[in-house]
């Protein structure tokens, strides 16, 4: 796979460049907090077992608590404004600094709220790339708008990349428009897991990393490309699709 220099990299969010879970975990530390300051009780168990359980988080709290269904929606309200406690984890900056140094522009582009994804994103040191927020758009994926946005402002990249991990909605639009699309798979431990791997082939990433220290170990630079490095392994599961990586069985 070559990949000119002149090219934009864009990068979904949530369980791509960073584990989503992790902000599960600092929301509910901090509502855990809220309540001990307020009500002076100890929830981190009923947490905890309502994770284990696969229960309605705050639902549990209010329940334990003897509170009414309006405290849930109050204590939602402060799941979804709190300042996150997150870290971007060393594969993904090395990652980034490598695309950096070697690319026209980095992007974000993710769905979810304004206020709680632009927090996300302060909080992982990520600010001064482009934001594009569906809740700013009006529009979620698979939606063009915001593909589209980008597009234009880098009228004169010679490429567009876009890595993601959901395969309802991640890859339809770029695969479209003749981007190139990478595929993160999950480790386990995605807050939603990557569905129907039968839906049809324009839904698919064309190429699937398992980590991003695949991507890292695939690519040489030179002056004018990024060129896969001879040593690796392209393992090819379709026409468009190919996973890479170090020998391994197809995915």
């Amino acid at each position: 796979m070559s990949i000119s220099k002149n090219s934009v990299w864009v990068f979904d969010l949530d369980d791509t460049l960073y584990k989503e879970r992790d902000y599960q975990i600092s929301g509910y530390d901090f509502i855990a907090s809220l309540i001990k300051q307020i009500y002076q009780q100890d929830v981190n168990p009923i947490i905890k077992q309502a994770i284990k359980d696969k229960k309605d988080v705050l639902q549990s709290i209010c329940n334990y608590l003897n509170l009414p269904l309006s405290v849930k929606d109050s204590l939602l309200w402060q799941y979804r404004n709190h300042i996150p406690k997150l870290m971007l984890d060393d594969e993904t900056k090395n990652t980034l600094f490598h695309i950096k140094k070697n690319s026209l522009a980095i992007a974000i582009l993710t769905d979810g709220r304004s206020v709680s994804q632009r927090a996300k994103i302060a909080s992982l040191g990520l600010s001064h790339y482009d934001i594009y927020i569906s809740e700013e758009w009006g529009k979620d994926k698979p939606d063009d708008k915001r593909f589209l946005a980008i597009m234009d402002k880098y009228h004169s990249a010679d490429s567009f990349i876009y890595i993601g991990d959901n395969i309802n909605k991640d890859f339809i639009t770029p695969n479209k428009l003749g981007w190139i699309t990478i595929g993160l798979k999950d480790d386990g431990s995605n807050v939603h897991n990557q569905g129907d791997q039968n839906l049809a082939i324009e839904y698919m990433p064309q190429h699937w990393i398992n980590n991003f220290n695949e991507y890292i170990k695939l690519v040489n630079i030179s002056d004018n490309v990024i060129i896969g490095a001879g040593s690796t392994v392209i393992h090819s599961i379709s026409s468009s699709q190919t996973v890479i990586g170090s020998p391994a069985k197809q995915m």
